[in-house]
């Protein structure tokens, strides 16, 4: 089975082809402007690399959040076009759970941070064992860095650039329970969103692609901002 991933959730375009588990090829680009003018060029550099068409594919996997929202929405409009276009099936991955995925041969808890910017992170948290794999502990959520720690069993391994962003602060809380692993070794990955499509795909599962839609987490602000006017107290009553 091939199947092709995208990660558009951070600063990094990245993009994974496997087939039946094996890593064929992968592709990574930093963002300067945005991921439009990058994503589709970095896909067809991909498949030709690896010797493929993208008629061969069975299936897409899209990072769908939480992360950047003009990222994410990038990343799922392009997995949709090359889904309808070629009829494929689609299956939508946590940015977090793939970034958790990255981790070498780390065994305990897990947290991948993601910076939400605002003083805020994208976080999760997971327990990697030898005979279970990865294990979800909590949804994905976004909080202040100072509001994770009931979320924390130490010793925990800190992942993303959420936890470069705020290694300080969680080294004064934990110390050496700390453990933090350089982005430039663990990332957002397309090869990552691929890996955690496959078992769906084989199992004959998958999302509507008509349907599903980015895991913002966060309201974006444009919402934020309608809440507020919609909640404001109205003006007195004229007479």
């Amino acid at each position: 089975m091939l199947v092709l991933g995208l990660d558009t959730a951070t600063w990094l375009t990245s993009v994974g082809l496997m087939r039946d588990g094996r890593v064929l090829a992968e592709e990574s680009r930093q963002v300067r402007t945005g991921h439009t003018d990058i994503l589709l060029p970095l896909v067809h550099q991909l498949v030709s690399r690896a010797g493929v068409g993208l008629s061969e594919l069975d299936g897409v996997g899209v990072s769908i959040g939480p992360g950047s929202f003009s990222g994410l929405r990038v990343g799922l409009s392009t997995a949709k076009g090359l889904c309808y276009a070629l009829g494929l099936r689609l299956v939508g991955v946590s940015s977090l759970e793939a970034l958790a995925t990255t981790v070498g041969d780390w065994q305990g808890r897990l947290c991948a941070l993601l910076d939400a910017r605002r003083k805020e992170v994208y976080a999760a948290v997971f327990a990697r064992e030898q005979h279970r794999g990865l294990r979800r502990l909590s949804p994905d959520m976004v909080v202040a860095p100072d509001e994770l720690w009931p979320h924390i069993t130490p010793p925990c391994l800190f992942v993303g650039d959420g936890a470069e962003a705020y290694q300080e602060l969680i080294r004064d809380r934990y110390g050496d329970a700390a453990r933090f692993v350089p982005w430039t070794d663990c990332h957002s990955s397309g090869v990552a969103v691929a890996r955690l499509a496959l078992p769906r795909l084989r199992a004959g599962e998958s999302d509507d692609v008509a349907t599903l839609v980015p895991r913002y987490v966060r309201l974006s602000e444009a919402e934020r901002k309608r809440r507020q006017a919609r909640s404001a107290p109205s003006g007195p009553a004229k007479p």
